[in-house]
C-alpha cells in the first residue's frame, strides 16, 4: 500500500510541476502580448516578478519532495539523507513564503485599486502554502527521528 501512495504522490508531483510550468508560460505570454492597463500596472509587474523568482524555490521543493519520496522507503542508516531532503523543503518552502510576504503589499494595493477586496486572499494562498509545506516536513521529520531514536 505505501508503495502504491508513494507511486501516486510521485505521479501528482509530476503533474503538480507540468501545471504549474503551463500556468507560467500562459501568463507569461499574456502579459507579454497583452499589456497592462495604465492604472494597474505598477501593481501587476511587481507581482508577476515575484511569481517568477518564486518558481525557483517552488519548483526545487518539488524536486526535493520527489527525491524524499524516492527515498522514504529507505533504510534507518540514510535516515540522515531523508532528513537533509526535508530540510531542504523547509528552506524552499520558507524563501518561497518570504517572496511572497514581500509582494503582498502590492496585491492589497492591486485588490484596493481594482475594488476586488476578496482579491486579497487570493494574495494569502501561496503564504498559507509555503506555511503548511514548512509545518508538514518539520512534523514527518520529528516523527521520523522519533521512530528511529
Amino acid at each position: 500500500m505505501g508503495n502504491l501512495r508513494n507511486r501516486l504522490l510521485k505521479i501528482l508531483l509530476v503533474l503538480l510541476a507540468l501545471g504549474a510550468a503551463l500556468f507560467g508560460g500562459c501568463i507569461l505570454y499574456l502579459a507579454i502580448t497583452d499589456p497592462i492597463k495604465q492604472p494597474y500596472r505598477q501593481y501587476f509587474y511587481p507581482i508577476l516578478l515575484a511569481i517568477y523568482l518564486s518558481a525557483v524555490p517552488f519548483f526545487t521543493g518539488l524536486f526535493y519532495g520527489y527525491r524524499f519520496l524516492c527515498q522514504s522507503d529507505s533504510t534507518a542508516q540514510e535516515t540522515g539523507a531523508v532528513v537533509q531532503t526535508l530540510r531542504k523543503i523547509k528552506i524552499c518552502a520558507i524563501t518561497y513564503g518570504i517572496l511572497f510576504l514581500l509582494v503582498i503589499l502590492f496585491w492589497i494595493d492591486l485588490a484596493e485599486a481594482d475594488d476586488a477586496p476578496g482579491a486579497m486572499f487570493f494574495g494569502l494562498l501561496p503564504i498559507c502554502w509555503a506555511v503548511l509545506s514548512y509545518f508538514w516536513s518539520y512534523r514527518y521529520k520529528n516523527r521520523l527521528l522519533q521512530n528511529n531514536a
